[in-house]
């Protein structure tokens, strides 16, 4: 085996042991937030510590996400040390493992201030920073299958790709700030009022989250989130499919990018119209994450 079928194969490992930790990540996050408890609605966003109480699913998802996130970790420096070689035409695989490196090694230092965090920041970097580093280790495999770019479509899959993580940090907002509640399940949400985002503060990621009575709640403006979040998923599908017929000549990679874009949105039109679900949101949650995975490899893979 040469050095870098190996190196793909570390790679695309590492990335399953990131989307673990991304899945894992989920569904601690939403379950410490109350999402599907049982006297639900009136129990959401009751803090709850979970390691004092807890939740179905929480020892197994806490277990997951600490052996998937050291097993990534361990993964990734390999690959960087490997990068360290010198070799002709790999500048773009070489940035990518230090990339990677650099993304773990920040979140591993964040994890320190995650435990009883009251700011939406520490989430949201939690979050994008894990999404970031998905993107970095599907690039370095694609990179790793296809050393040579096959031309046109990089632009565009880095346009949709710009647009997916805008729409994680929106929906990283909306949990963070216990905002899922803030419209009724259905597709319009009539008493939001998207001027009021700019006064309200909920954009504002340092804002503490404010407690009564040891219950979060939702800041002003929380459904006007709800709804820009809303159509910001829209413009991801759109970018995606676009990047998808831009990418058409690999069939497979098109075809993927459409399936994943796809299922996020019937992801997303499911949780919309029903009473929100812990599983439900953690699958939502996961094909963001392919969205996003599908992207980073078609703009790597064609540059």
């Amino acid at each position: 085996m040469n050095g870098r079928r190996l190196a793909r194969r570390l790679s695309v490992a590492a990335a399953v042991l990131v989307f673990l930790v991304l899945v894992a990540s989920a569904w601690l996050r939403h379950s410490q937030a109350g999402l599907g408890c049982a006297d639900w609605p009136a129990c959401y966003g009751v803090i709850v510590d979970t390691t004092e109480t807890p939740l179905p699913g929480t020892a197994l998802a806490r277990l997951v996400h600490r052996f998937a996130a050291t097993g990534a970790l361990v993964l990734i420096a390999v690959l960087a040390f490997a990068a360290l070689r010198r070799a002709d035409g790999v500048q773009v695989e070489r940035r990518l493992a230090w990339l990677a490196l650099a993304i773990a090694l920040a979140l591993a230092a964040l994890g320190i201030w995650t435990p009883g965090a009251r700011v939406p920041a520490v989430a949201i970097g939690n979050l994008l920073g894990g999404f970031a580093l998905f993107a970095a280790l599907a690039g370095l495999s694609a990179r790793l299958r296809d050393p040579v770019p096959r031309g046109g479509g990089s632009t565009l899959a880095l346009v949709a790709l710009a647009v997916a993580f805008v729409h994680v940090m929106l929906g990283g907002m909306i949990g963070a700030q216990f905002a899922v509640t803030a419209c009724p399940p259905a597709l319009s949400c009539p008493a939001a009022d998207l001027s009021t985002l700019a006064g309200s503060g909920i954009l504002d990621p340092l804002r503490a989250i404010e407690l009564v009575d040891g219950r979060a709640r939702a800041p002003a403006g929380a459904d006007a989130l709800v709804v820009l979040h809303r159509l910001a998923s829209i413009a991801v599908v759109a970018f995606a499919l676009a990047a998808a017929w831009a990418v058409r000549a690999d069939r497979p990679r098109a075809a993927t990018i459409a399936a994943c874009a796809l299922g996020a949105l019937a992801m997303g039109v499911a949780a919309t119209l029903r009473q929100p679900t812990l599983v439900g949101t953690v699958m939502h949650n996961a094909f963001a994450a392919l969205v996003v995975a599908a992207l980073a490899g078609a703009a790597a893979a064609r540059r």
